[in-house]
């Protein structure tokens, strides 16, 4: 018996992977037909490359090698691991001979890609996939292996048996092809690739390539695992609705019927954009419209997209509440230690059912997926599993929270993005609380058509009431209006606009126990603190706080920030518009620091904009007055002109050229970011941990890093065993605290 796994005969497991592959080329119908229509391609003719894929991609298991590392799995004789002979490799040659064949049997005039896009896919569904092949370097020297006696014929029988169940007759014979299977495919890489993508067009093969390799993903670790395909959820809005009432009864908050600007949002089939304050239930509203556009989609994934790690946790765990744990996935750099903490810490990361669920959640396979931006946004550079990421995000429905927090970089690549999916079939929403109107018309120009809907209910009314104060909050009277506050009661919420100040006011104020929060703990002690944040009485913060938490405040004293960025802070303050509250928002002076983080180049008197804002303006202010606030500053204000924009635009057709739609990039070009940042971080483990980490996996090891300016690992490292620990006081309650002169250095959120 030939064996695809240890515990799998490669026939059982070929067979599982076709069940697979029927399964999900069901679910991704509209897609498919979609691609095909795009590209004047048969749909059988897309099927039959997808099927060669899923019929031939582990042919190369039959190789000696391998079969012998399954018998020593097995108990038989040991094998070394290396002097396997990677059988994605054997498989490409197979793979390539027979998409040769059916493209010359495909009529005359066919639009079928000559880019051998099934082989490829074939070739890189396990490994990094670059024009030089250095993933399989171990293979270039052992140039090829031998296949077990029998092996080919059994699996070239088994996939012509595929073929004939799906009614096409289709006759696969061993390859004709001269030399090594490395060669074979460096030759592809390097000399065809080039050619024929450029031939057939960078967007077609890229685009055919995604729909054949999330394919076969899906089939093979489906089909591996012995799992059933979950797609799409299935929930009536009138459920959600009852979801909401009881969510409001549990906070003690009067519910009668869904708003107006809900309901629209609910109506509403296509793209939305839609406007609302803090704590008038977006978040519902756009689930509501997710759940009328999914059914009209066929079957369509939700994708809820945000600014932080940190908020898509916590919305991760509402969402989980509203369609159950097995049907929400959350994706963001530390995604897989949120995981483990949950499923328990005794688990080790080996545990089959944490490596399913940070795979599939990793890959948007789950129903609805939380994700921060920058997931989806790296998949335009073909880095990380982008194929799979690319295939459920086309036609999904795509929420964008927070869509004004991003700089003019990540927003041309978000629009680049939008574009992109929408021509595939998706669905998006745009939502805030606090949108400048250039940005709303930026969107309608770029977008096309697309709806825009406002919460006009609130416009007028009054949430708290605002006083500017021309002296910083860590001075004397700044530290005494803070303290007569908690001192006299009331809930408070404190935010600076860097983490040594945040530090400093909790050790000033250490006698009233503040929650001390801000992005530079390791990820235990970061995730205690954002646990007990919604019930404490007091907290210091730097920006991090300032969206999507679901938290609720009586006084927010706060250091000036952009206009936006304040009303964010104040959105924490009365959420629920009590008017027995009295609720109060304090802006004090920016200090030095604040400009380095916040002016932008092409506005360096922004924060004195803001501060004389909020000093014309002070006392209770309606909604609409803070809306106004926000537009005046930002009225000359065009972000579509800034050269992060307009280069961010481009970016990724440049990048896709360069890799030919098809390999991968490792991300390591400054270009190829999400995110541009003047004040460069670099993750690593505070000193103190070195006991501790030092025989951890790096998984595990990863539980305690943090992030650090590069300046500063660069004067404080202490490289051990290749590990990047780093000098610095660390404690539970403050973080970490750098070991410098304030007075020079920055220290950022």
């Amino acid at each position: 018996m030939k064996y695809a796994k240890p515990d799998q005969s490669y026939k059982n497991h070929i067979n599982a992977v076709f069940d697979a592959w029927q399964q999900i080329i069901s679910s991704k119908k509209r897609l498919i037909e979609r691609m095909c229509s795009l590209y004047n391609i048969p749909t059988d003719d897309i099927l039959k490359l997808s099927l060669l894929s899923i019929a031939l991609h582990d042919l190369g298991k039959m190789n000696v090698p391998f079969q012998q590392m399954m018998a020593s799995l097995n108990g038989e004789k040991p094998f070394n691991k290396k002097n396997n002979f990677r059988h994605e490799l054997s498989s490409f040659p197979f793979v390539v001979a027979a998409g040769a064949d059916l493209r010359s049997s495909a009529p005359a005039g066919s639009s079928l890609p000559q880019t051998p896009i099934e082989a490829m896919a074939v070739l890189g569904h396990h490994l990094f996939l670059d024009s030089g092949l250095s993933s399989f370097e171990r293979e270039r020297i052992a140039q090829k292996a031998d296949f077990a006696q029998g092996g080919v014929e059994e699996g070239l029988l088994l996939a012509e048996n595929l073929f004939n169940k799906m009614a096409w007759a289709q006759h696969i014979r061993p390859p004709k092809i001269k030399g090594t299977p490395y060669g074979l495919a460096l030759g592809i890489c390097k000399k065809v690739l080039p050619c024929l993508t450029q031939k057939d067009g960078t967007q077609k093969c890229r685009d055919l390539y995604i729909l054949i390799k999330g394919l076969l993903h899906y089939a093979d670790w489906h089909g591996s695992g012995g799992l059933r395909i979950n797609y799409s959820v299935h929930k009536e809005p009138a459920a959600l609705v009852e979801d909401l009432r009881k969510r409001c009864e549990k906070k003690k908050i009067q519910f009668e019927n869904l708003r107006p600007f809900q309901k629209d949002m609910a109506n509403h089939s296509g793209n939305l954009i839609a406007e609302a304050p803090t704590g008038s239930g977006k978040t519902e509203g756009a689930l509501l419209w997710a759940l009328k556009n999914v059914p009209e989609m066929g079957e369509a994934k939700i994708l809820y997209l945000l600014p932080t790690m940190n908020t898509a946790t916590q919305t991760c765990q509402r969402l989980a509440a509203i369609f159950g744990k097995e049907n929400v996935g959350l994706c963001h750099s530390t995604a897989d230690l949120v995981t483990k903490s949950e499923m328990g810490e005794e688990l080790e990361y080996e545990n089959w059912e944490i490596r399913k669920k940070t795979l599939f959640d990793k890959s948007f396979i789950r129903p609805v997926t939380v994700a921060t931006v920058d997931q989806l946004l790296t998949s335009g550079f073909n880095a990380g599993r982008w194929p799979l990421k690319e295939i459920n995000a086309a036609n999904a429905v795509m929420i964008f929270d927070e869509i004004h927090a991003y700089d003019g970089w990540t927003l041309g690549l978000i629009i680049a993005s939008l574009k992109h999916f929408h021509r595939l079939g998706s669905r998006y929403l745009l939502m805030s609380a606090t949108l400048p109107e250039n940005l709303k018309q930026l969107f309608l120009k770029e977008l096309g058509t697309t709806k825009l809907i406002e919460d006009r209910s609130f416009k007028n009314s009054i949430r708290s009431s605002y006083t500017m104060h021309h002296y910083e909050i860590n001075s004397h009277q700044g530290i005494k209006d803070v303290r007569d506050a908690v001192e006299k009661g009331r809930k408070v919420l404190v935010v600076v606009n860097s983490i040594n100040l945040c530090q400093e006011l909790c050790k000033t104020f250490e006698d009233l126990s503040p929650i001390c929060y801000h992005s530079r703990f390791i990820f235990k002690d970061r995730k205690n603190i954002e646990n007990k944040i919604e019930k404490s009485q007091f907290v210091i913060s730097t920006q991090v706080i300032e969206v999507s938490l679901d938290i609720d405040f009586d006084w927010l004293f706060t250091e000036t920030a952009p206009p936006d960025a304040l009303l964010q802070r104040a959105g924490r303050i009365n959420r629920y518009r009590n008017t027995q509250r009295k609720s109060q928002v304090h802006i004090y002076r920016h200090s030095n620091i604040s400009e380095r983080i916040y002016n932008p180049v092409t506005n360096p008197h922004l924060l004195e904009q803001s501060e004389a804002a909020f000093t014309q303006n002070q006392g209770p202010l309606s909604e609409r007055q803070l809306s106004d606030i926000v537009n005046n500053i930002y009225s000359d204000f065009r972000i579509e002109e800034t050269e992060e924009y307009i280069t961010a635009s481009t970016i990724y057709q440049e990048t896709q050229n360069r890799l030919f739609g098809i390999l991968d990039n490792p991300m390591t070009d400054e270009k190829t970011q999400t995110r541009l940042s003047k004040y460069h971080t670099v993750t690593v483990i505070p000193s103190i941990f070195y006991e501790t980490v030092i025989g951890l996996k790096p998984r595990e090891r990863a539980l305690y890093e943090l992030k650090v300016p590069l300046w500063y690992f660069f004067k404080n490292k202490n490289i051990c065993s290749g590990l990047p620990f780093c000098d610095m006081e660390y404690s539970s309650y403050l973080g970490g605290e750098l070991r410098i002169n304030t007075n020079v250095e920055n220290q950022f959120i």
